[in-house]
């Protein structure tokens, strides 16, 4: 590794070298470009390019296969969403491993195509400055178009790239979007944002399954999209769970994993949740005095919802309408939550599990 001073200097002389003195990079870029030097690697000669063997890239492949059944098809809906040709779509692990990957035919003749393989790794440390390698770095959506690249050799190449967060905030992959062609930047890391954002949705509501998930936003008419904000809610109230959208708009309150829902809200979750159960849109307060919009979300306990009328007349669940017995504890179950209107409550009033009044309240 080299001092800062030499790599200062080493910086400058390469943009001189490739006639780049006044052109303009973001900082993130910049940085990229110290740390490549810092590391040795030069900018004029080709890159090393590592690709592990088909073994390993097959183990590796196993072991991403829960994640990989959710990305395939996003990446899939992806491609067929970017216009235009040489355009590639891939999917990498956290340390930029490329796992997947698909082109057009166009594609496959050029270096992007040749390059980005499964198998092939994209680690800064490697390949320079490129999308997919700086989003593993700085865990953020980024472009890398063209000179900004740090070796001369991907210099026709524009990266589009965005990582994928798990729920415990924690990066897991990356989605990455690879072309000869500089049109349409802005519009395709829009696209790639959104597929990543559609993962990671899709594996909050996996992981909570079994809990009540709720979405909000402070606009109604987008508690369909992923820009919603997600909490998982478990029978007690607790918060478990919450995505990066939720974080965000509850910024300044508390730290919402292990919170009870009633130190984040004006609203009490027992006060709302026979509404949130019966599909109905709230209107919800924080202490900060944001006001939000709140649904439950759709997927609840791994199945979709069919809309209920849980009324003053209790009955039983279509699940239970098959035989006395189950009928009459599905009954005892439903009126015991109408009469205390709190899922814990019922929970330990009747001796049974939050998840087992959570499925007949459906």
């Amino acid at each position: 590794m080299t001092n800062l001073k030499s790599v200062n200097k080493e910086y400058i002389n390469i943009l001189k070298k490739r006639e780049m003195t006044s052109y303009q990079m973001s900082k993130d870029i910049s940085d990229s470009w110290s740390r490549c030097i810092a590391e040795g690697l030069n900018p004029f000669k080709n890159p090393k390019q590592s690709v592990i063997s088909s073994t390993e890239l097959r183990q590796v492949k196993e072991q991403n296969e829960s994640l990989r059944k959710i990305v395939i098809p996003e990446i899939e809906l992806l491609y067929s969403q970017i216009a235009g040709t040489n355009f590639m779509v891939a999917y990498s692990d956290d340390k930029g491993l490329v796992l997947d990957t698909i082109y057009d035919k166009t594609c496959l003749q050029t270096d992007v195509g040749k390059t980005v393989i499964p198998g092939s790794i994209w680690a800064e440390k490697i390949c320079g400055t490129n999308g997919l390698g700086l989003s593993v770095e700085i865990k953020k959506p980024t472009i890398v178009s063209g000179k900004e690249h740090f070796f001369i050799a991907h210099e026709k190449i524009s990266c589009f790239a965005s990582p994928i967060i798990n729920y415990d905030g924690k990066t897991i992959g990356i989605i990455d979007a690879s072309t000869d062609s500089k049109s349409r930047e802005q519009h395709t890391l829009a696209l790639v944002k959104l597929t990543a954002r559609s993962i990671e949705t899709k594996l909050f509501i996996k992981k909570f399954a079994n809990e009540l998930i709720l979405s909000f936003h402070p606009r109604s008419e987008y508690l369909s999209t992923t820009s919603v904000g997600l909490l998982a809610i478990n029978g007690d109230g607790v918060v478990v769970g919450a995505n990066g959208n939720a974080k965000i708009m509850l910024h300044g309150l508390v730290d919402l994993k292990n919170q009870n829902f009633d130190n984040i809200f004006t609203n009490t979750f027992s006060s709302i949740a026979s509404d949130l159960l019966n599909n109905k849109i709230l209107k919800i307060t924080d202490h900060l005095g944001s006001s939000v919009f709140v649904v439950k979300s759709q997927n609840f306990g791994g199945n979709k919802i069919k809309e209920t009328n849980i009324s003053n007349k209790t009955y039983a669940c279509k699940n239970c309408e098959d035989t006395k017995i189950k009928r009459e504890k599905c009954i005892l179950i439903r009126s015991t939550f109408l009469e205390t209107n709190n899922i814990s409550v019922a929970s330990r009033k009747l001796g049974v599990s939050r998840t087992t009044i959570y499925k007949h309240l459906n």
